[in-house]
């Protein structure tokens, strides 16, 4: 019959053995309810914007659109004012199905010169699901004198999102009252 202390030792030589399981990407692994994510070999970083850096776009309603290399957390953000003025947005910017893109509602004025910054606060900030803060960074365009977009639908277009990927988060329908049960 084998006591408690041989099967204790057995135990600790099959775990001396055994390697040890590692996260070797940077895909997330789910384990009951618990997402654990390896950091990414790079820290997150823009690779494109709408408007383009140094490219003139119409006044009016306005899409910042920020595109990164690798998903983002969609509770991180830091857009900010440069050395131009800062367009009126809403406070919050929506993440995009893909995981990778913020969309911000705004308006912008004509003949106007914007500069945006990201992560330059020092404030939280963009990061990814790992949590790494995205690389600072920087971009400036300028409106004309064109016709102003009039909707979020042409804001849309112009920055080349598609029916579902609006600005604007969903929420619940309010119930109305006709369709509330009388007691």
């Amino acid at each position: 019959m084998i006591n408690l202390r041989t099967l204790a030792v057995l135990a600790l030589a099959a775990a001396a053995t055994t390697p040890a399981l590692a996260q070797t990407s940077s895909s997330p692994t789910r384990l009951s309810g618990v997402t654990v994510m390896a950091p990414a070999p790079t820290l997150p970083k823009v690779v494109s914007t709408f408007p383009e850096e140094g490219k003139s776009v119409a006044p009016g309603a306005l899409i910042l659109k920020v595109t990164f290399d690798q998903k983002m957390d969609p509770d991180g953000w830091d857009y900010g004012k440069g050395p131009d003025a800062y367009p009126d947005c809403l406070a919050r910017p929506r993440l995009e199905p893909d995981e990778k893109t913020f969309v911000l509602l705004c308006t912008a004025g004509p003949k106007s010169s914007f500069s945006i910054t990201l992560n330059s606060s020092g404030r939280g900030g963009f990061e990814n699901g790992a949590g790494q803060k995205a690389t600072a960074a920087a971009f400036n365009f300028t409106t004309d004198d064109e016709k102003s977009l009039a909707s979020i639908a042409e804001a849309m277009k112009a920055a080349g999102l598609k029916g579902d990927e609006g600005p604007v988060m969903d929420v619940k329908p309010a119930v109305a009252a006709a369709e509330t049960p009388t007691p």
